[in-house]
């Protein structure tokens, strides 16, 4: 029995357990952190940097020696031989040798016997390459931080759809508050708007208006709910999260808290598509350097240790060092073209920059101007929102009391239920322009811990 017990309770722990995971609450920061650790294109990203990393190191290579082994075995169609037999011949008269060939011998000679084999060990090191290396290991630094640069800048883009998505969300959780608020409130008012009618205090076509009304309401709201189920797929799917998806997260209320040329001014400081350019633009100077490093001899060293032979009785040594220089002195203007090439790409460079600039701060001007629309509607729907509190509350009291009609009722509803909606809207307009700006200066940490 007891044992059972104890089992029923685990059961019951886990039980719990599970269900506060699946149902835990998640703010901005957290789904912020689950995308950049599952979303597929933030890895795969990150995967191009590691690749990248390991390719600078792979260029730092070519400052050391590089050390091999080789074996070479060969069959020539015949041996190589020397016939001396001639000159045997005439060594023999000479002497005054009746028969040169019994005494001296055969004088074919072989030197290289057909099959033939050897194995090394060969080391080379370049010595000096005209500043090609060196400027190789800055090529290759450079792109390793314009790669982490690009790697940011996939981060950034996918916390701006993050900002959007969550706050969309948000937008369509409250509006769906408000859509059941608004379907409450009509049908309260049609059940009352019924009794009266069959208490004959009001005409038929009263109860008419109502029903329609909250049919349409009804309708708004399933609508509303559908909105949440696209809004929370979008999320899932861009963090990663498989569980029952709930935000804590809320509206920033809206506010200019600097000004446009403070936002601009931090834009063409700290958006990273300028540092992309700026790294081009170094990659661009040492391109440059690269080809005129052609202008410049090659030297470097090599040794070679035979490690064994056969039948390769001609070599004898066993091993030898040496240096090599080799200097290009006229190539057909190829290295002036290819200067100039690099030098073009410079000045590419450099106006891709200014118009980057420009256009930055045309953006940042637009994403400011929204913020500020978006501010004013707020401030204006909050006074309207007001009136419409009172106007509602009128025109129930003189449905209620006779000298108002349902329609009015109605009416003065959704007019309210409308403001409350544009009030949502421009909140949810404002923290996605203020998000996305935040971002783009390089702010998002300081936004998202605002959630």
């Amino acid at each position: 029995m007891k044992l059972s017990s104890v089992k029923i309770k685990l059961l019951l722990f886990f039980g719990f357990i599970t269900t506060f995971v699946n149902a835990q609450e998640l703010t901005l920061k957290q789904a912020y952190d689950l995308m950049l650790s599952k979303n597929g294109e933030a890895k795969a990203s990150s995967f191009e940097v590691k690749a990248m990393e390991e390719e600078h190191k792979a260029t730092k290579g070519l400052r050391l020696p590089t050390v091999s082994v080789s074996g070479t075995y060969m069959h020539l169609d015949d041996d190589i031989k020397v016939d001396l037999n001639n000159e045997r011949d005439m060594v023999g008269s000479l002497l005054g040798i009746s028969d040169a060939s019994v005494v001296l011998g055969d004088w074919n000679l072989t030197l290289q016997e057909k099959n033939l084999g050897f194995a090394s060990a060969d080391i080379s090191m370049p010595i000096f390459a005209g500043g090609k290396i060196n400027a190789a290991n800055k090529a290759s630094e450079i792109k390793l931080g314009l790669t982490e640069t690009k790697h940011q800048i996939k981060e950034d883009e996918l916390t701006i759809s993050l900002i959007n998505y969550f706050f969309k969300l948000k937008l369509a959780k409250e509006a769906v508050k408000l859509r059941q608020d608004v379907y409450d409130v009509i049908l309260l008012h049609t059940n009352q708007a019924t009794k009266f009618f069959e208490n004959g205090m009001i005409p038929e076509v009263e109860t008419l208006n109502a029903k329609v009304a909250l049919s349409n309401a009804n309708r708004e709201l399933l609508g509303a709910k559908k909105d949440v189920d696209l809004a929370i797929t979008a999320v899932q799917n861009l963090i990663g999260y498989t569980n029952n998806l709930s935000i804590s997260t809320s509206f920033v209320e809206p506010s200019i808290v600097k000004s446009l040329k403070e936002f601009q001014d931090e834009m063409l400081l700290e958006n990273k598509q300028l540092k992309t350019i700026e790294k081009n633009h170094e990659l661009a100077e040492v391109g440059v350097k690269v080809e005129q490093s052609d202008y410049f001899p090659k030297v470097g060293v090599m040794g070679k240790y035979i490690l064994g032979k056969e039948n390769l009785s001609l070599i004898d040594t066993k091993w030898f060092v040496g240096v090599g220089v080799e200097w290009e002195l006229f190539n057909g203007f190829q290295r002036e073209h290819k200067i100039q090439a690099s030098k073009y790409k410079i000045s590419q460079v450099e106006e891709m920059d200014r118009q980057a600039r420009l256009n930055l701060a045309t953006y940042t001007e637009k994403l400011y101007n929204t913020m500020q629309k978006q501010l004013e509607q707020y401030e204006s729907l909050n006074a309207d929102e007001v009136f419409a509190n009172k106007l509602k509350f009128m025109r129930t009291r003189a449905f209620e009391e006779g000298t108002g009609t349902s329609l009015e009722v109605v009416d003065a509803t959704l007019k309210l239920s409308e403001i409350k909606l544009h009030k949502i809207i421009a909140l949810y307009e404002y923290n996605v322009a203020y998000g996305e700006l935040m971002v783009l200066t390089g702010k998002t940490a300081s936004f998202l811990n605002q959630n």
